[in-house]
């Protein structure tokens, strides 16, 4: 009877030896999440409790063998068992991570989506009169400053999982997400590069007021209308940007394309 369940703990013990076998090797090509975590805590109780049912009976019977298979068996265990945890481990810290900082990268588009709509709105209006052209600067100005510490914050956690994918080693399916940060980080640092040329449009406009008519045309050619003209600029680069990510085969996020009018 105890022969049976010594027998029936081994076949678990090696169909969960099995199973953390194919999910290290899944861990290490594809990376882990919230489920694979899990999996490898409930794989890993499994093996440590029917391995350790399984010590006393296997160390008598080990203890029969020669001395030197004895030795032989013991070295080849640790050799194997400690690089392979610790390089485990350390991909479940990486991929853990960038798991965090996916999360991260969620919760602040949501927040930043709307400041982003908005100010995207103001940048499209057209004033016709001078009152109105100073109402939309005062009202573009307070949404600026937000826009840019979204995108900013973006941008830096962007940077870390590049820099966290960069180290990951072999970097298996993350790898292919670096042509698309690379790519996103560009339309960034545009964005961040528009958003301080309307900051100084802003700074400018807010002059106006106290101007003469003659002044304020002489003032608007040669201080505002050269921001308008880089303003624009930005906006072609940024669309020349996803078009070559589009021409090289690069996937960006749909409403990326679609504010370009690419989609």
């Amino acid at each position: 009877m105890r022969r049976m369940k010594h027998k029936l703990l081994f076949a678990v013990w090696a169909v969960d030896s099995v199973a953390c076998a194919c999910l290290i090797v899944y861990i290490f090509t594809h990376g882990s999440n919230a489920d694979t975590i899990k999996l490898s805590e409930y794989l890993g109780a499994i093996w440590g409790g029917a391995g350790g049912l399984l010590l006393v009976p296997a160390w008598k019977a080990v203890k029969q063998w020669p001395r030197r298979s004895k030795v032989l068996l013991l070295s080849g265990v640790v050799i194997t068992a400690v690089p392979v945890g610790v390089l485990f481990k350390v991909r479940l810290d990486h991929t853990a991570k960038l798991e965090s900082l996916f999360a991260e990268i969620h919760d602040v588009a949501a927040k930043g989506a709307p400041q982003k709509q908005q100010f995207m709105k103001l940048t499209r209006e057209n004033p016709h009169t001078l009152p109105e052209y100073l109402q939309l600067c005062a009202e573009l100005e307070p949404v600026i400053n937000d826009y840019s510490a979204s995108e900013q914050q973006m941008d830096d956690l962007l940077a870390q999982v590049q820099q966290q994918i960069g180290e990951l080693r072999p970097q298996g399916s993350y790898g292919a997400m670096l042509p698309m940060l690379g790519v996103t980080r560009a339309i960034l640092a545009k964005d961040l590069e528009g958003a301080k040329i309307y900051k100084q449009e802003v700074d400018h406009a807010k002059q106006l007021a106290g101007m003469s008519e003659k002044q304020r045309i002489q003032f608007y050619n040669t201080n505002i209308e050269p921001l308008h003209e880089q303003e624009h600029q930005v906006a072609l680069d940024e669309i020349a940007i996803l078009k070559d990510a589009k021409a090289r085969g690069i996937a960006m996020p749909a409403n990326m394309l679609q504010d370009a009018g690419l989609n």
